[in-house]
């Protein structure tokens, strides 16, 4: 009996809160039209536009673009230089810089020794000489007890390339 006299009391006071507005919509319109009319304020005079005649005194033209600033101490490119073979990265080892490679062991005999090299992802790979591993392909030239050496070839910026040798050791 509660839950009915209480939506019969809500929905009393909904009905009397919907009155409509019962004024005449002709009497409404000439009014909102007069309030609505308001004098324009006049533009101010418009400044005349002068056109000026484009001329190139010294310096580039502005419609090409600028040559490449050459610094006097920058290398002039060699015509003949050393490039590496192209080859394609396959190894799992070469998507990855050598930083975030790590040795985590070297295992086998004087002829036959292969190295534990642990990925960012966990996965620990065996790696011999021969193989790629490292962004600027490394290549195994060495294995020994504690650390890896690879031979690196980079890109000087001029279009050649040069070889350098890093090693990748055991954390104590």
């Amino acid at each position: 009996m509660n839950s009915r006299f209480l939506i019969l009391v809500v929905g009393a006071l909904v009905m009397v809160g919907c009155k409509a507005n019962k004024d005449p919509l002709d009497a409404f319109y000439v009014e909102a039209k007069q309030q609505g009319q308001s004098d324009v304020d006049k533009l101010s005079r418009v400044l005349p536009f002068e056109v000026e005649a484009y001329s190139q005194v010294d310096g580039r033209s502005p419609f090409v673009l600028p040559k490449q600033p050459e610094i006097a101490t920058q290398p002039v490119k060699k015509k003949t230089c050393w490039q590496p073979k192209y080859r394609k990265k396959t190894g799992a080892l070469e998507r990855y810089s050598l930083k975030r490679l790590r040795l985590k062991g070297v295992m086998g005999a004087d002829s036959d020794i292969t190295a534990l090299v642990q990925t960012p992802k966990g996965s620990v790979v065996k790696v011999r000489k021969g193989q790629y591993m490292g962004s600027n392909n490394g290549q195994v030239i060495d294995i020994k007890s504690r650390q890896i050496t690879l031979k690196e070839t980079l890109p000087d910026g001029m279009g050649c390339w040069q070889k350098r040798y890093v090693k990748l050791a055991l954390k104590h």
